[in-house]
């Protein structure tokens, strides 16, 4: 019989990996909160007015961006581009214009005088849909894939609301003088 009493010699594997532990959460930590860090600023949803876009269109060249402006009514036509459906509309904002080719359905509450949100990019030439001949006319379309109408329960900001009423009205002066109405 043994003796269960009796001391033993220490276990030296044991205590040295214990000694990593700490700094392999470390690192683990650090790696989070970078990964956070860069989702906050990716993430952040920036765009551009009409009016700023077309003054940065050889700065934005082919890439995607996302772009804001008011639908013109007298602008909306639905046609086609081959076999695809598409929506084709003028926006305006900041007294300039910019043409829309929209591929897919368009947003459900999408319609003229209520602000839209494209993403697309740049394209040089005629959009290529019958019954639209653009208000734009400067040999430049926006070919937008993703619409989104800007919407919310805040309607009025009693803050802003001045400034924000003189904007609307001075945006459905162009889309008037546009629409000949």
């Amino acid at each position: 019989m043994t003796d269960t009493l009796s001391p033993r010699a220490p276990r030296t594997g044991r205590r040295g990996s214990r000694r990593w532990l700490p700094a392999i959460i470390a690192v683990g930590v650090l790696a989070a909160v970078v990964v956070l860090v860069l989702n906050l600023f990716t993430g952040a949803l920036f765009f551009y007015n009409v009016d700023e876009a077309i003054e940065q269109r050889s700065d934005l060249g082919d890439d995607r961006f996302t772009l804001q402006g008011i639908p013109i009514e007298c602008s909306i036509t639905k046609g086609t581009i081959g076999d695809e459906v598409v929506t084709a509309f003028s926006v305006s904002f900041g007294g300039a214009i910019v043409d829309v080719v929209h591929r897919g359905d368009p947003a459900e509450l999408f319609k003229g005088g209520v602000s839209v949100v494209l993403d697309g990019a740049w394209v040089e030439g005629d959009p290529g849909v019958a019954g639209f001949d653009g208000l734009a006319n400067d040999g430049w379309y926006y070919s937008s894939d993703r619409m989104r109408v800007k919407h919310d329960e805040d309607y009025i900001n009693e803050d802003e609301y001045d400034s924000r009423l003189a904007e609307s009205r001075s945006q459905s002066q162009i889309a008037s003088e546009v629409c000949g109405t």
